[in-house]
């Protein structure tokens, strides 16, 4: 069976624990059953919010499962639950919320529309995995019940459990027939993005929480598969989404009561990111300025670490600081890599430190999947540089525009996309040079008034009202809808390294339009 998420989410409950490990072992490698762990529910008739603790979707039907752990009563004033201590307290009817549960995923699944010629058989139990629970009631069927008993061979009571509810879905619907896998997994990714919306870095870059993002079933799986490991290295070109999963994977762990830390090269993406992530149990910081850190926080040693654009820090004296930093060392610590497989890095990294971390036996998690850049763009970079941007599904988008860079043409084209209805902030112009050196400084005064030049301080309110700029050295792991690239003589083969670095880096930058300006002409 498969469950999602891979990785239990935090949870006080012991027995929410054992029955997802137990849900684990059930139906190994059968690809007809579907776990969901912790479902929320929008559109419950009761609740403004309610939560599914377990729901199952299978060959048989839709199924829901309330757990109940420690001991159970009930008396004149309702249910009640007893602790370890004999202490009651009152508590919610179980059968009732896991009826009422249901029917709220019924109910979004009848809404959507989606699912109109298919009758789905649903059931909803109870599990008491800590009593034997042999009460008869009006409320409930002994089939419905899972107690101590039963637990033990759970893949035996849910086998039981979902035809008994399937044979019952006949009687009220007599050419009900069984889900097949394709429905099944159909109903089970319509389910996945309902239960889980997070915001993108697009999002926070805007200023607004107007839309969300929600996951694909890969960018899900990444983080299932980084979560589930101790030790992970994730790599990926440029706008695979290895800032993004790396901000959400520190927001999950510090969910845990762990004290992390996210560390990165670069002091602007530090000063970015510690605006974003705002969490007691999570600090953020350059690696030169790690151990300031610590004094400051009265930190000796963290439970992980997370580092973002790892490569640049794959050199022996960083790796060196990380082994100080980290419980149990980089050998044996939790620690969670994020790099760039084509080499973001403005020097060439020690490949002696990659095979050091290799042999720690981390788990490789490769992102192939291109969540930034248009089409165009990303085939524009591949063919110009041959790098691996990771393969684009969607977002057509406009062509990339190539121009021969004049003050007078610069202008234009800044003139030109605000007269297209481009806003200002979404537009930052990029350059191998100081502001003072570059081109735009070049421009008349008032050209120069609508230019905001990005410093490490005010990229933590990134995007500024104006149009912006940056150094590309300096715009590592961050983005924006428009990339306007001046200063850069056209590419060819004699180009040193870190020049073709600086391309690689500029261009991925832009989500929805690159336009380059060369300057072979100035």
């Amino acid at each position: 069976m498969k469950i999602i998420p891979a990785h239990l989410y935090p949870t006080e409950s012991k027995a929410e624990k054992r029955i997802f490990t137990k849900l684990k072992e059930c139906f190994v490698n059968d690809n007809k059953y579907v776990a969901f762990h912790s479902l929320n529910l929008t559109a419950h008739n009761e609740k403004r919010f309610g939560e599914a603790d377990f729901v199952v979707i299978c060959q048989y039907g839709l199924f829901v499962f309330e757990v109940k752990g420690g001991g159970v009563g009930f008396n004149d004033e309702g249910w009640y639950s007893i602790d370890k201590n004999n202490q009651t307290h009152k508590i919610q009817d179980p059968f009732k919320q896991s009826q009422g549960a249901l029917h709220a995923i019924e109910k979004k699944i009848k809404d959507s529309h989606k699912f109109d010629t298919l009758h789905i058989p649903i059931g909803h139990g109870v599990i008491f995995p800590d009593i034997e629970f042999k009460q008869a009631g009006g409320e409930w069927e002994a089939q419905m019940v899972c107690d101590k008993q039963k637990f033990k061979n759970f893949e035996s009571f849910l086998s039981k459990f979902f035809r008994y509810w399937f044979n019952e879905n006949k009687k009220k619907i007599y050419r009900i027939e069984c889900l097949s896998i394709e429905k099944i997994q159909e109903i089970a990714k319509y389910l996945r993005p309902y239960f889980e919306v997070i915001e993108t870095l697009q999002n926070i870059l805007e200023g607004s929480s107007q839309r969300a993002f929600k996951l694909t079933e890969e960018q899900y799986e990444y983080l299932d598969a980084v979560e589930a490991n101790n030790r992970v290295l994730c790599f990926g070109g440029a706008g695979t989404g290895k800032t993004f999963l790396a901000a959400e994977l520190a927001r999950r762990i510090a969910n845990e009561d762990k004290k992390i830390v996210v560390i990165c090269k670069s002091e602007w993406l530090c000063n970015y990111l510690r605006k974003k992530i705002v969490n007691e149990f999570v600090s953020v910081s350059t690696i030169d300025s790690i151990k300031v850190t610590m004094r400051r926080e009265g930190i000796e040693k963290y439970a992980a670490l997370i580092v973002d654009e790892g490569q640049d820090v794959f050199n022996l004296q960083d790796m060196d600081i990380l082994d100080e930093i980290l419980d149990n060392e980089l050998e044996n610590g939790e620690w969670y890599i994020f790099h760039d497989s084509n080499n973001q890095a403005f020097k060439e990294i020690d490949k002696e430190v990659l095979e050091l971390l290799e042999s720690y036996s981390p788990t490789r998690v490769p992102l192939n999947k291109n969540c930034r850049n248009t089409k165009h763009i990303v085939k524009y970079i591949n063919d110009l540089l041959s790098v691996d941007m990771g393969r684009k599904e969607v977002a057509e988008g406009p062509e990339v525009r190539e121009l021969y860079a004049s003050e007078i043409c610069i202008s234009e084209v800044l003139d030109d996309l605000l007269d297209d209805g481009v806003i200002a902030k979404n537009i930052t112009i990029l350059s191998p040079q100081e502001y003072r050196h570059s081109s735009i400084a070049r421009l008349p005064e008032s050209k120069q008034n609508r230019i905001t030049p990005l410093d490490s301080y005010s990229i933590r309110n990134f995007p500024v009202e104006n149009i912006s700029y940056a150094e590309i050295k300096n715009f590592k792991g961050l983005e924006n809808e428009v990339i306007v690239l001046v200063d850069m003589p056209q590419l060819n083969s004699e180009k040193e390294m870190q020049t073709h670095t600086e391309y690689y880096v500029a261009m991925s930058r832009a989500k929805g339009l690159l336009v380059v300006l060369w300057s072979n002409n100035l």
